[in-house]
């Protein structure tokens, strides 16, 4: 093939990587990238964009210098495509995604996608960890039972071979006690209702990280459930959701509605994203109100209310009786993360 055709063929292809190159800019630039990927791949992306602008100015010499001569016996490899109609295929196939890329809108998922995938309200999961924690207590109880009738009395190994105090240290520990206990006393309310709290919590055998959460929550006059915890707050409502029923809530997020639903209620859910939206799952509370129809499916909304236990199916279930409701615009990023961390955020 000569040169002007070969040319011709690089031309193509630097349009096509360009556009690529541009493309993802400005969906990182406009920070729309999260539509589409979850933020901790971004930097898959980041090395992406890097490798697309060194092809870019690659091509983008060989369009104007030309193609170098091969100094392998792989010629045949290297080709372009020899057809019109096959070069239209060819390209057609890369043109066309990155047409759509930037006549098509940016849209997040909404309620279409949520009827087809259904909605989490009372996960599976939670059962499940439920079901757990139920059995380790069972087990633990048996361990310190037995544990306990094969015990000691430590006093009685002790005997009388401890040695007596002296009197001068007797005097010396009594000042540091005191010393102690009024540097504690200023501390002292607080870690006592941190500790009476923490009580509600410890007995059903959940792990430090949803007793921490817990605890982190319940001490706010209003959970606001924003979206560093929206995921792990709403796992920690349903596992402890006698001791949150009746508290007041604050949440963020789309109107989702279904056919059986009766005219107050509604959900405010939010799409969970672990790789990509391919895999998103919704999640969200039920949310009661006399005049809940008038909120538009997929409208963005924040509301506030007191949270009220019912069952179902034999497990109990919190709704939010809502008695503030106010539109908002989707936040920049709409999708919500499991957060390692969301004890400290909350």
């Amino acid at each position: 093939m000569d040169q002007t055709s070969l040319k011709r063929h690089y031309l193509i292809r630097s349009v096509i990587l360009t556009g690529f190159t541009l493309l993802l800019t400005y969906l990182i630039m406009s920070e729309k990238l999260s539509h589409y990927l979850a933020p901790r791949l971004h930097m898959f992306s980041y090395v992406t964009l890097g490798i697309l602008v060194i092809l870019t100015v690659v091509s983008i010499r060989q369009a104007i210098v030309g193609a170098n001569e091969y100094d392998c016996d792989c010629e045949d490899v290297h080709k372009v495509p020899r057809s019109p109609w096959i070069s239209l295929i060819v390209y057609g196939l890369f043109l066309l995604p990155l047409a759509m890329g930037f006549l098509m809108p940016d849209k997040i998922l909404g309620s279409d996608v949520a009827e087809k995938r259904g909605i989490t309200l009372l996960s599976n999961d939670v059962r499940k960890l439920a079901e757990v924690a139920v059995a380790t207590d069972s087990t633990e109880s048996n361990t310190d039972n037995a544990g306990s009738s094969n015990s000691t009395d430590p006093s009685q190994s002790a005997g009388d071979t401890e040695p007596a105090p002296e009197a001068g240290s007797e005097q010396v520990e009594e000042s540091n006690q005191e010393q102690g206990a009024s540097d504690a006393t200023q501390q002292e309310p607080a870690d006592v209702e941190d500790e009476q709290i923490r009580k509600r919590f410890d007995t059903n055998g959940f792990g430090d990280f949803y007793t921490d959460l817990a605890v982190s929550l319940y001490k706010q006059p209003v959970i606001e459930l924003h979206e560093k915890v929206f995921l792990d707050g709403l796992t920690t409502m349903e596992l402890y959701a006698n001791e949150f029923a009746g508290k007041e809530m604050e949440i963020l997020g789309f109107v989702y509605r279904q056919t059986d639903f009766s005219a107050e209620q509604f959900v405010v859910a939010r799409f969970s994203v672990s790789c990509c939206t391919a895999d998103a799952s919704v999640f969200g509370i039920l949310v009661e109100k006399p005049d809940g129809s008038k909120w538009a499916k997929d409208s963005w909304v924040k509301v506030r209310g007191k949270l009220e236990l019912r069952k179902v199916d034999g497990f109990d279930m919190l709704v939010l009786k809502a008695n503030q409701v106010e539109p908002v615009k989707a936040p920049k990023d709409p999708y919500v993360y499991y957060s390692y961390d969301a004890a400290s955020s909350s």
